[in-house]
């Protein structure tokens, strides 16, 4: 999207105002709207696919001042990446499944530094969602055409070229959305750890869920090795 970074890299300001604006307006429908971001890269050696739904305001605003300051899409994705609690959450779970094992490294951990030629961070839908205004959280993503549409443009090419990844999909909704792809296109996608739960501070049953489908999804890593 050579256009929009143009006008990103042209920007004086990075700011609510100055990158949620028609400009960067992809498309809209009802109280959804979808807005350019410079989440474009795919690492086509990733051995580790995560997946979450949607980039959030958060992670857009970082994206802009990535490609403003003059860095390259691939940067953006190796700064956007998860931070905090949220890491640490992700990392302690990807190490019990003994995923560091797999990829012959210590600690998935490094997978945000020195060895994220493995990793590949995306979402279903790339570009931040807006619903009324607020970060989209998935619901009834498949129902929503204008959505679904743009799943079946970009992210499934992700996953035809990534399916022999191991992949993570953050939560139900992404599990769900996933599990349709590879069922109606016939992906047979090698490694797909359903179940993995979303690592967010705001997800109280992540524990849980993970204890229940820990011994599946190790069973799949253990087959695919």
């Amino acid at each position: 999207m050579p256009k929009y970074l143009n006008q990103i890299k042209a920007l004086k300001k990075i700011n609510k105002s100055t990158i949620i604006n028609s400009k960067f307006l992809i498309n809209a429908e009802n109280n959804i709207k979808i807005y350019y971001a410079p989440f474009d890269y795919v690492n086509p050696k990733a051995k580790l696919m995560i997946v979450g739904i949607t980039p959030g305001f958060q992670q857009m605003l970082q994206s802009f001042e990535v490609i403003n300051e003059g860095k390259s899409l691939k940067e953006v994705k190796d700064l956007s990446s998860f931070k905090g609690s949220m890491r640490a959450t992700l990392v302690k779970y990807l190490d019990e499944l003994k995923v560091n094992k797999t990829l012959k490294i210590k600690s998935c951990e490094s997978l945000f530094n020195k060895d994220n030629k493995y990793l590949h961070t995306t979402s279903l839908v790339k570009y931040p969602v807006f619903d009324k205004g607020k970060n989209y959280a998935g619901a009834n993503i498949l129902k929503k055409k204008i959505l679904l549409d743009l799943i079946e443009k970009n992210f499934l090419q992700e996953l035809k070229t990534l399916k022999k990844c191991i992949i993570i999909p953050l939560g139900n909704t992404v599990s769900s959305t996933i599990e349709y792809l590879n069922k109606k296109y016939d992906l047979k996608l090698r490694c797909f750890l359903k179940g993995f739960p979303h690592p967010s501070g705001a997800n109280a049953r992540k524990n849980i869920q993970f204890k229940e489908y820990k011994s599946t999804m190790m069973s799949l890593l253990n087959s695919n090795n």
